[in-house]
């Protein structure tokens, strides 16, 4: 059985938001990013009890106004129901709000693909979301496997005992390694 976890925007799509205008509202309206990545920031609120759900919404917005021009390859998208339909389990983490995962996998053609989808809303720590969806499979880490385009999450995931690579959407790297995947004997990678 092959345990896939994949993280969303950068890695199977590319979810086009004006980064750059949610910063400015957000230095606009909170204090204390002083060039942190907007996440990092935000989970930094988060740990130290601070609101979050303001922050949240200005990003929210501008996922909801960028999913007009969500880039995404049909052919990535096959390639996951294909490995569906051979039987592997998979689940979807993002930073992205839940409501805009839905709405993006429902304009994907991806809703039901994914037997966990887990956005900032539910949980806003990755380490927490991949954990939650290791706790929902009943599998320890070393059974999964954890793709995302972001370096920090790679090694989050290998810290946690998953095996981790770093792949992304835009140089084609995910879909590659996916029909590499399908034309092997399908078992999990070594």
């Amino acid at each position: 059985m092959i345990y896939l976890v994949l993280d969303f925007d950068g890695t199977i799509a590319w979810l086009r938001v004006d980064w750059k205008h949610v910063r400015s509202e957000l230095e606009r309206r909170y204090s204390g990013l002083k060039g942190k990545p907007i996440f990092t920031w935000l989970q930094e609120r988060f740990l130290r009890g601070l609101d979050v759900e303001g922050p949240m919404e200005v990003i929210r917005e501008a996922e909801l106004k960028a999913m007009g021009d969500l880039d995404f390859d049909g052919e990535l998208v096959e390639l996951l129901h294909q490995l569906r339909a051979r039987g592997a389990r998979m689940a979807l983490v993002s930073m992205q709000d839940d409501d805009v995962l839905r709405r993006a996998l429902e304009k994907m053609g991806l809703e039901g693909v994914f037997d966990v989808v887990i956005g900032r809303r539910t949980e806003l720590i990755r380490e927490r979301q991949l954990s939650l969806v290791l706790d929902t499979w009943g599998i320890r880490p070393s059974q999964a496997l954890f793709i995302s385009d972001r370096i920090e999450d790679v090694e989050v995931g290998l810290r946690m005992g998953l095996r981790a690579l770093r792949l992304f959407y835009l140089d084609g790297s995910v879909k590659k390694w996916l029909k590499e995947l399908l034309a092997g004997p399908f078992r999990p990678p070594a």
